[in-house]
Protein backbone atom coordinates (compact mmCIF):
# COMPACT_ATOMS: atom_id res chain seq x y z
CA UNK A 1 0.00 0.00 0.00
CA UNK A 2 0.97 3.91 -0.24
CA UNK A 3 -0.63 4.62 3.07
CA UNK A 4 -1.61 2.84 5.97
CA UNK A 5 -4.28 4.66 8.45
CA UNK A 6 -4.53 3.71 11.85
CA UNK A 7 -8.14 4.52 13.36
CA UNK A 8 -11.34 5.83 11.68
CA UNK A 9 -12.61 8.52 13.06
CA UNK A 10 -13.43 11.48 11.53
CA UNK A 11 -9.74 12.68 10.93
CA UNK A 12 -8.49 9.24 9.49
CA UNK A 13 -11.68 9.12 7.04
CA UNK A 14 -11.23 12.48 5.70
CA UNK A 15 -7.23 12.13 5.24
CA UNK A 16 -8.15 8.80 3.70
CA UNK A 17 -10.42 10.25 1.44
CA UNK A 18 -8.43 13.44 0.27
CA UNK A 19 -5.74 10.47 0.22
CA UNK A 20 -7.32 8.45 -2.27
CA UNK A 21 -8.73 11.46 -4.07
CA UNK A 22 -4.72 12.38 -5.22
CA UNK A 23 -4.32 8.85 -6.41
CA UNK A 24 -2.81 6.88 -3.71
CA UNK A 25 -3.74 3.18 -3.02
CA UNK A 26 -5.23 3.90 0.89
CA UNK A 27 -5.86 1.35 3.82
CA UNK A 28 -8.08 2.10 6.97
CA UNK A 29 -7.24 -0.09 9.70
CA UNK A 30 -10.46 0.63 12.76
CA UNK A 31 -10.32 -1.61 15.81
CA UNK A 32 -14.00 -1.72 16.37
CA UNK A 33 -16.76 -2.74 14.89
CA UNK A 34 -18.21 1.04 13.07
CA UNK A 35 -15.84 3.77 12.52
CA UNK A 36 -16.44 7.23 13.33
CA UNK A 37 -15.10 7.07 16.66
CA UNK A 38 -16.46 9.54 19.06
CA UNK A 39 -19.19 10.61 16.56
CA UNK A 40 -21.41 7.13 16.57
CA UNK A 41 -25.11 6.90 16.54
CA UNK A 42 -26.22 3.81 17.88
CA UNK A 43 -29.99 2.13 17.15
CA UNK A 44 -31.68 0.72 20.29
CA UNK A 45 -35.33 -0.62 19.75
CA UNK A 46 -36.04 2.06 17.10
CA UNK A 47 -34.58 5.32 18.84
CA UNK A 48 -31.27 6.98 17.46
CA UNK A 49 -29.01 7.73 20.64
CA UNK A 50 -25.59 9.61 19.69
CA UNK A 51 -22.66 8.77 22.03
CA UNK A 52 -23.14 11.70 23.62
CA UNK A 53 -25.28 15.06 23.24
CA UNK A 54 -23.52 16.37 20.23
CA UNK A 55 -24.36 19.05 17.26
CA UNK A 56 -22.86 20.43 13.70
CA UNK A 57 -22.26 23.64 13.68
CA UNK A 58 -22.72 24.48 10.24
CA UNK A 59 -20.54 27.65 9.58
CA UNK A 60 -17.13 25.08 10.96
CA UNK A 61 -14.74 26.53 7.72
CA UNK A 62 -13.52 22.53 7.18
CA UNK A 63 -16.86 20.87 7.92
CA UNK A 64 -18.38 23.30 4.93
CA UNK A 65 -15.54 21.50 2.57
CA UNK A 66 -15.82 18.44 3.62
CA UNK A 67 -19.48 17.55 4.28
CA UNK A 68 -22.06 17.39 2.00
CA UNK A 69 -24.95 19.06 4.33
CA UNK A 70 -27.58 18.29 1.48
CA UNK A 71 -27.24 14.43 2.07
CA UNK A 72 -27.10 14.34 5.61
CA UNK A 73 -30.40 16.43 5.37
CA UNK A 74 -29.74 18.59 8.66
CA UNK A 75 -31.97 19.33 10.99
CA UNK A 76 -31.55 22.57 13.08
CA UNK A 77 -31.91 23.48 16.71
CA UNK A 78 -33.68 26.59 17.14
CA UNK A 79 -31.57 29.63 18.06
CA UNK A 80 -30.28 30.54 21.54
CA UNK A 81 -31.80 28.36 24.53
CA UNK A 82 -34.43 28.15 27.07
CA UNK A 83 -32.90 28.41 31.10
CA UNK A 84 -34.79 27.24 33.83
CA UNK A 85 -33.86 29.44 36.55
CA UNK A 86 -36.00 31.31 39.56
CA UNK A 87 -39.14 27.99 39.63
CA UNK A 88 -39.58 28.88 35.73
CA UNK A 89 -38.36 28.73 32.18
CA UNK A 90 -36.69 31.88 30.81
CA UNK A 91 -36.22 31.89 26.81
CA UNK A 92 -32.77 33.36 25.69
CA UNK A 93 -33.08 33.79 22.21
CA UNK A 94 -30.84 35.48 19.71
CA UNK A 95 -31.94 38.95 18.42
CA UNK A 96 -30.17 38.62 15.28
CA UNK A 97 -32.23 35.32 14.07
CA UNK A 98 -35.82 35.56 16.18
CA UNK A 99 -36.40 39.03 16.52
CA UNK A 100 -40.10 38.12 17.92
CA UNK A 101 -38.45 36.00 20.90
CA UNK A 102 -35.96 38.78 21.55
CA UNK A 103 -38.65 41.17 21.99
CA UNK A 104 -39.80 38.83 25.11
CA UNK A 105 -36.34 38.73 26.19
CA UNK A 106 -36.21 42.46 26.43
CA UNK A 107 -38.54 42.73 28.84
CA UNK A 108 -37.01 39.76 31.15
CA UNK A 109 -35.20 40.84 34.30
CA UNK A 110 -32.99 37.43 34.51
CA UNK A 111 -30.37 39.25 31.79
CA UNK A 112 -29.96 43.13 32.62
CA UNK A 113 -29.60 45.99 29.96
CA UNK A 114 -25.59 46.39 30.08
CA UNK A 115 -25.04 42.45 29.84
CA UNK A 116 -27.55 42.57 26.58
CA UNK A 117 -25.06 45.75 25.86
CA UNK A 118 -22.27 43.14 26.18
CA UNK A 119 -23.37 40.33 24.27
CA UNK A 120 -23.70 42.67 20.83
CA UNK A 121 -20.46 43.75 21.54
CA UNK A 122 -18.94 40.07 22.01
CA UNK A 123 -20.92 39.44 18.81
CA UNK A 124 -18.96 42.37 17.09
CA UNK A 125 -15.93 41.58 17.90
CA UNK A 126 -15.92 37.96 17.43
CA UNK A 127 -17.58 38.80 13.62
CA UNK A 128 -14.69 41.10 12.85
CA UNK A 129 -11.71 40.11 10.61
CA UNK A 130 -11.03 36.18 9.68
CA UNK A 131 -11.81 33.74 12.24
CA UNK A 132 -8.26 33.06 12.12
CA UNK A 133 -7.21 36.13 13.42
CA UNK A 134 -9.35 35.63 16.92
CA UNK A 135 -6.38 32.34 17.45
CA UNK A 136 -4.10 35.79 17.65
CA UNK A 137 -5.97 37.53 20.52
CA UNK A 138 -4.19 37.86 23.78
CA UNK A 139 -5.38 34.28 25.83
CA UNK A 140 -6.96 33.69 29.10
CA UNK A 141 -9.65 31.59 30.26
CA UNK A 142 -13.16 32.00 28.91
CA UNK A 143 -14.42 32.83 32.92
CA UNK A 144 -11.19 35.51 32.93
CA UNK A 145 -12.79 36.60 29.77
CA UNK A 146 -16.15 37.11 30.54
CA UNK A 147 -15.42 39.13 33.53
CA UNK A 148 -12.97 41.14 31.74
CA UNK A 149 -15.86 42.13 29.35
CA UNK A 150 -17.87 43.02 32.46
CA UNK A 151 -20.43 40.70 32.30
CA UNK A 152 -22.33 40.41 35.49
CA UNK A 153 -22.23 37.22 37.71
CA UNK A 154 -25.85 36.54 37.19
CA UNK A 155 -25.95 36.08 32.91
CA UNK A 156 -22.66 34.36 33.30
CA UNK A 157 -23.97 31.69 35.83
CA UNK A 158 -27.31 31.60 34.27
CA UNK A 159 -26.04 31.08 30.59
CA UNK A 160 -22.83 31.47 30.07
CA UNK A 161 -21.45 28.71 32.13
CA UNK A 162 -24.10 26.13 31.49
CA UNK A 163 -24.08 26.42 27.87
CA UNK A 164 -20.79 26.79 27.13
CA UNK A 165 -19.74 24.54 29.86
CA UNK A 166 -21.95 22.42 27.84
CA UNK A 167 -20.22 23.04 24.96
CA UNK A 168 -16.27 22.39 26.25
CA UNK A 169 -18.07 19.76 28.77
CA UNK A 170 -16.34 21.85 31.72
CA UNK A 171 -17.93 23.97 34.51
CA UNK A 172 -15.23 26.06 35.40
CA UNK A 173 -14.73 27.68 32.06
CA UNK A 174 -11.07 27.24 31.92
CA UNK A 175 -10.83 26.71 28.23
CA UNK A 176 -8.81 29.07 26.28
CA UNK A 177 -10.50 32.15 26.06
CA UNK A 178 -9.74 31.92 22.12
CA UNK A 179 -11.23 28.69 21.55
CA UNK A 180 -14.22 30.52 23.43
CA UNK A 181 -14.15 33.32 20.58
CA UNK A 182 -14.02 31.19 18.03
CA UNK A 183 -16.66 28.77 18.71
CA UNK A 184 -19.24 31.73 19.95
CA UNK A 185 -18.61 33.27 16.55
CA UNK A 186 -19.44 30.12 14.44
CA UNK A 187 -22.41 29.72 16.94
CA UNK A 188 -23.28 33.60 15.61
CA UNK A 189 -22.68 32.91 11.89
CA UNK A 190 -24.49 29.49 11.49
CA UNK A 191 -26.85 26.94 12.37
CA UNK A 192 -26.66 24.53 14.89
CA UNK A 193 -27.96 21.21 13.59
CA UNK A 194 -28.17 17.13 13.44
CA UNK A 195 -28.25 15.46 10.77
CA UNK A 196 -31.77 13.83 10.13
CA UNK A 197 -30.39 10.08 11.08
CA UNK A 198 -27.93 11.21 14.01
CA UNK A 199 -24.85 12.28 14.32
CA UNK A 200 -23.40 8.61 12.78
CA UNK A 201 -24.12 9.98 9.63
CA UNK A 202 -21.54 12.19 9.18
CA UNK A 203 -18.92 8.95 9.18
CA UNK A 204 -21.26 6.95 7.00
CA UNK A 205 -21.04 9.66 4.26
CA UNK A 206 -17.47 9.53 4.80
CA UNK A 207 -17.12 6.34 4.59
CA UNK A 208 -19.18 6.10 1.37
CA UNK A 209 -16.97 8.59 -0.08
CA UNK A 210 -13.64 5.55 -0.03
CA UNK A 211 -13.24 2.67 -2.35
CA UNK A 212 -15.25 -0.68 -1.36
CA UNK A 213 -12.36 -1.97 0.35
CA UNK A 214 -10.48 1.01 2.12
CA UNK A 215 -11.92 0.60 5.33
CA UNK A 216 -11.14 -2.51 7.08
CA UNK A 217 -12.84 -3.08 10.67
CA UNK A 218 -12.48 -5.16 13.64
CA UNK A 219 -8.88 -4.68 12.42
CA UNK A 220 -6.73 -3.78 15.95
CA UNK A 221 -2.94 -2.38 15.22
CA UNK A 222 -0.71 -4.54 17.14
CA UNK A 223 3.03 -2.93 16.02
CA UNK A 224 4.05 -0.22 13.75
CA UNK A 225 8.10 -0.92 12.66
CA UNK A 226 10.46 0.58 10.31
CA UNK A 227 11.74 -1.26 7.62
CA UNK A 228 14.62 -0.20 5.09
CA UNK A 229 11.21 -1.04 1.93
CA UNK A 230 9.13 1.08 3.90
CA UNK A 231 6.81 1.03 7.21
CA UNK A 232 5.52 -2.33 8.38
CA UNK A 233 2.33 -3.00 10.06
CA UNK A 234 0.71 -5.82 12.15
CA UNK A 235 -2.96 -5.82 12.66
CA UNK A 236 -5.42 -8.36 13.78
CA UNK A 237 -7.87 -9.77 10.79
CA UNK A 238 -5.10 -8.39 8.06
CA UNK A 239 -2.05 -9.78 9.21
CA UNK A 240 1.15 -7.52 8.26
CA UNK A 241 1.31 -5.01 5.87
CA UNK A 242 4.03 -3.14 4.16
CA UNK A 243 3.16 0.80 2.98
CA UNK A 244 5.62 3.64 1.95
CA UNK A 245 3.77 5.94 5.05
CA UNK A 246 1.64 5.22 7.84
CA UNK A 247 -0.68 8.11 9.78
CA UNK A 248 -1.85 7.61 13.01
CA UNK A 249 -5.25 8.78 13.86
CA UNK A 250 -6.29 7.18 16.64
CA UNK A 251 -6.32 8.21 20.48
CA UNK A 252 -3.50 5.92 21.39
CA UNK A 253 -0.15 7.11 21.60
CA UNK A 254 2.37 6.03 19.06
CA UNK A 255 4.41 4.23 21.79
CA UNK A 256 1.26 1.54 22.34
CA UNK A 257 2.33 0.75 18.78
CA UNK A 258 6.14 0.45 19.97
CA UNK A 259 7.01 4.13 18.31
CA UNK A 260 9.06 6.85 19.55
CA UNK A 261 6.44 9.78 21.38
CA UNK A 262 4.64 12.31 18.98
CA UNK A 263 6.13 15.43 19.58
CA UNK A 264 2.31 17.17 20.65
CA UNK A 265 2.27 17.38 24.01
CA UNK A 266 -0.33 15.18 25.30
CA UNK A 267 -3.66 16.07 27.35
CA UNK A 268 -3.01 16.80 31.18
CA UNK A 269 -6.75 16.27 31.57
CA UNK A 270 -10.03 14.86 29.86
CA UNK A 271 -13.24 16.45 30.37
CA UNK A 272 -16.08 14.31 31.40
CA UNK A 273 -19.70 13.72 30.64
CA UNK A 274 -22.99 11.70 30.87
CA UNK A 275 -25.82 11.29 29.02
CA UNK A 276 -28.82 9.98 29.67
CA UNK A 277 -31.82 9.42 26.84
CA UNK A 278 -35.18 8.49 28.18
CA UNK A 279 -38.71 7.68 26.14
CA UNK A 280 -41.59 9.32 26.52
CA UNK A 281 -44.98 9.21 25.23
CA UNK A 282 -45.15 12.93 26.28
CA UNK A 283 -43.78 15.74 25.10
CA UNK A 284 -41.75 17.83 27.99
CA UNK A 285 -40.76 20.92 25.66
CA UNK A 286 -42.45 20.93 21.68
CA UNK A 287 -39.31 22.79 20.31
CA UNK A 288 -36.16 21.56 18.66
CA UNK A 289 -34.14 23.92 21.21
CA UNK A 290 -31.32 23.54 24.05
CA UNK A 291 -33.26 23.82 27.56
CA UNK A 292 -29.80 24.86 30.30
CA UNK A 293 -29.71 24.73 33.61
CA UNK A 294 -29.59 28.38 34.97
CA UNK A 295 -28.72 27.15 38.82
CA UNK A 296 -25.67 25.24 38.27
CA UNK A 297 -25.04 24.22 42.05
CA UNK A 298 -28.91 22.86 42.08
CA UNK A 299 -29.05 19.00 40.65
CA UNK A 300 -26.81 16.96 38.24
CA UNK A 301 -28.36 18.14 34.75
CA UNK A 302 -26.29 20.53 33.06
CA UNK A 303 -28.51 21.14 29.55
CA UNK A 304 -31.43 18.83 27.72
CA UNK A 305 -32.78 18.61 24.53
CA UNK A 306 -35.93 16.51 23.32
CA UNK A 307 -34.02 15.32 19.95
CA UNK A 308 -37.63 13.64 18.49
CA UNK A 309 -38.51 17.34 18.26
CA UNK A 310 -35.30 18.33 16.29
CA UNK A 311 -35.71 15.48 14.06
CA UNK A 312 -38.39 12.84 13.86
CA UNK A 313 -35.65 10.05 12.65
CA UNK A 314 -34.48 9.93 16.13
CA UNK A 315 -37.74 7.59 17.75
CA UNK A 316 -39.84 5.69 16.54
CA UNK A 317 -43.82 6.88 15.97
CA UNK A 318 -45.98 7.66 18.85
CA UNK A 319 -42.67 8.16 21.24
CA UNK A 320 -40.40 11.49 22.00
CA UNK A 321 -36.59 10.93 22.65
CA UNK A 322 -35.17 13.38 25.73
CA UNK A 323 -31.25 13.67 26.21
CA UNK A 324 -30.10 14.98 29.22
CA UNK A 325 -26.80 15.33 30.20
CA UNK A 326 -24.22 16.05 32.90
CA UNK A 327 -20.66 17.50 32.55
CA UNK A 328 -17.71 16.41 35.23
CA UNK A 329 -19.18 13.05 35.78
CA UNK A 330 -18.98 9.92 34.30
CA UNK A 331 -19.23 6.91 36.67
CA UNK A 332 -17.94 3.91 35.53
CA UNK A 333 -19.38 1.71 38.41
CA UNK A 334 -23.07 0.59 37.55
CA UNK A 335 -24.33 1.32 40.70
CA UNK A 336 -23.01 5.19 40.43
CA UNK A 337 -24.28 5.42 37.19
CA UNK A 338 -27.56 4.62 38.51
CA UNK A 339 -27.37 6.56 40.91
CA UNK A 340 -26.55 9.72 38.87
CA UNK A 341 -29.35 8.74 37.01
CA UNK A 342 -31.55 8.50 40.16
CA UNK A 343 -30.88 12.27 40.51
CA UNK A 344 -31.65 12.86 37.04
CA UNK A 345 -34.89 12.11 36.96
CA UNK A 346 -35.34 13.96 40.22
CA UNK A 347 -34.00 16.95 38.75
CA UNK A 348 -35.80 16.69 35.59
CA UNK A 349 -39.07 16.31 37.47
CA UNK A 350 -38.48 19.72 38.85
CA UNK A 351 -38.68 21.20 35.00
CA UNK A 352 -41.63 19.22 33.74
CA UNK A 353 -43.14 17.49 36.49
CA UNK A 354 -44.20 14.06 37.89
CA UNK A 355 -44.57 12.81 33.86
CA UNK A 356 -40.87 12.11 34.46
CA UNK A 357 -41.64 9.48 36.30
CA UNK A 358 -43.24 7.55 32.98
CA UNK A 359 -39.93 7.95 31.40
CA UNK A 360 -38.30 4.78 30.13
CA UNK A 361 -34.48 4.46 29.92
CA UNK A 362 -33.33 3.71 26.54
CA UNK A 363 -29.57 4.28 27.32
CA UNK A 364 -26.94 5.96 29.13
CA UNK A 365 -23.37 6.91 28.28
CA UNK A 366 -21.00 7.61 30.74
CA UNK A 367 -17.70 9.18 28.69
CA UNK A 368 -14.31 9.67 30.85
CA UNK A 369 -12.08 11.00 27.77
CA UNK A 370 -15.07 13.11 25.99
CA UNK A 371 -12.91 16.40 25.24
CA UNK A 372 -9.01 17.24 26.12
CA UNK A 373 -8.90 20.16 28.65
CA UNK A 374 -7.96 22.88 26.60
CA UNK A 375 -5.97 25.76 28.27
CA UNK A 376 -4.44 26.59 25.72
CA UNK A 377 -4.39 26.72 21.75
CA UNK A 378 -3.31 28.11 18.67
CA UNK A 379 -3.86 28.38 14.86
CA UNK A 380 -1.05 26.61 13.08
CA UNK A 381 -2.45 24.29 10.74
CA UNK A 382 1.45 23.87 8.87
CA UNK A 383 1.27 20.04 7.33
CA UNK A 384 4.63 19.71 8.81
CA UNK A 385 3.11 19.44 12.06
CA UNK A 386 1.52 16.06 10.96
CA UNK A 387 4.50 14.26 10.28
CA UNK A 388 6.31 12.48 13.74
CA UNK A 389 9.42 11.04 12.19
CA UNK A 390 10.10 10.41 8.03
CA UNK A 391 7.24 7.82 7.46
CA UNK A 392 5.27 8.54 10.17
CA UNK A 393 2.63 11.17 10.90
CA UNK A 394 -0.53 11.55 13.30
CA UNK A 395 -4.07 13.67 12.48
CA UNK A 396 -7.14 13.88 15.23
CA UNK A 397 -8.34 16.77 17.18
CA UNK A 398 -5.73 16.53 19.57
CA UNK A 399 -3.03 17.83 17.27
CA UNK A 400 -5.16 21.35 17.11
CA UNK A 401 -8.02 21.98 19.13
CA UNK A 402 -11.11 19.40 20.14
CA UNK A 403 -14.36 18.96 18.18
CA UNK A 404 -15.24 18.42 14.06
CA UNK A 405 -13.81 21.17 12.76
CA UNK A 406 -10.08 20.46 14.28
CA UNK A 407 -10.34 16.92 13.67
CA UNK A 408 -11.13 17.76 10.01
CA UNK A 409 -8.42 20.61 9.78
CA UNK A 410 -5.71 17.55 11.03
CA UNK A 411 -7.10 15.13 8.53
CA UNK A 412 -5.92 17.05 5.56
CA UNK A 413 -3.14 18.56 7.14
CA UNK A 414 -1.91 14.79 7.66
CA UNK A 415 -2.84 13.97 3.73
CA UNK A 416 -1.33 17.28 2.51
CA UNK A 417 1.84 16.30 4.37
CA UNK A 418 2.35 12.94 3.03
CA UNK A 419 1.24 13.82 -0.21
CA UNK A 420 4.41 16.11 -0.21
CA UNK A 421 6.70 13.62 1.05
CA UNK A 422 5.58 11.16 -1.63
CA UNK A 423 5.53 13.02 -4.47
CA UNK A 424 2.26 13.77 -5.17
CA UNK A 425 1.55 17.09 -3.84
CA UNK A 426 0.25 18.11 -7.72
CA UNK A 427 -2.35 16.01 -7.81
CA UNK A 428 -3.37 17.17 -4.27
CA UNK A 429 -6.47 19.53 -5.52
CA UNK A 430 -8.61 16.78 -6.81
CA UNK A 431 -11.03 16.75 -3.78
Amino acid sequence: MDVVIVGGGVAGLYCARLLEHSGLDVLLMEASDVPGGRIRTDVVDGFRLDRGFQVLLTAYPEARRALNYDSLKLCPMKPGAMVWKGERMHTFADPFRDFGAALKLAFDPIITLKDKVHVARLRGRVMSGSWESLFDQPETSTMAFLREFAFSDAVIEAFFRPFFGGVFLEKELVTSSRYFEFVFRMFASGAVAVPEQGMGAISREMVAALKPRTLQTHAKVRRVAPQTSGMLVEADGTGAVLARAVVLAADEPPESFGLPPRPFEAPKAWNQTTTFYFASERIPIDEPVLVLNGEPGRGPVNHLAVMSRVSHAYSPPGAELVCASVVGEAPGDPQALALLEAQVREHCMLWFGHQVRDWTTVGSYPIAQALPRLTHTEWNPTPERARISPGIYACGDLQLFPGLQGALVSGRMAAECVLRDLGAIEDSGKD
